[in-house]
């Protein structure tokens, strides 16, 4: 016996054929996932001498889902999270931590938070530049408190744009 289906039911399934390419996962984003040093281009700001101190934990291990952004970044070993702009190149995230010790001016500082800001833009599958905000909050002592801003290269591999294949 042949069993009759619904004007609905074959309605309901043209829909979700027609949109199960679009629920595949696929990435509308040409930013490849995974490791990336970050290399300042342009210090703007530096209140108290922090890049040579963090400047070698700057690498970003990035994941995309969807439009979603999370970047496990090496200052502070901090988790960045944030998303991918609408005109779909430019990216943003942040992040903080609580109750950090550190020195800053050669002084033993116990920060309240660090925080970081992220906003880049993809260059090419293996590369993105941007600006950095690296800020120590402390409300217990003013010389501890500090900024940091860089404008920076991120590269996947020591591929940069004009190496790809």
């Amino acid at each position: 016996m042949v069993r009759a289906v619904s004007t609905l039911r074959r309605l309901c399934f043209a829909v979700l054929a027609l949109a199960a390419p679009s629920l595949a996962g696929c990435l509308p984003y040409s930013q490849n996932e995974g490791e990336y040093e970050l290399t300042p281009v342009e210090v703007l700001r530096d209140d108290c001498g922090l890049l040579p101190q963090v400047a070698g934990n700057f690498q970003l291990a990035l994941q995309i889902s969807g439009r979603v952004v999370r970047a496990d970044f090496g200052v502070e070993n901090m988790q960045l999270l944030g998303y991918f702009l609408e005109e779909g190149e430019a990216f943003t995230a942040d992040g903080s931590v609580a109750n950090v010790s550190t020195t800053t001016n050669g002084q033993e500082c116990l920060l309240d938070q660090v925080r970081v800001h992220l906003d880049a833009t993809t260059q090419c599958p293996t590369q993105f530049n941007g600006q950095l905000r690296l800020a120590y909050d402390s409300n217990g002592v003013t010389s501890c408190t500090c900024e940091l801003w860089v404008r920076f290269e991120g590269v996947q591999g020591n591929t940069r744009c004009e190496e790809s294949p």
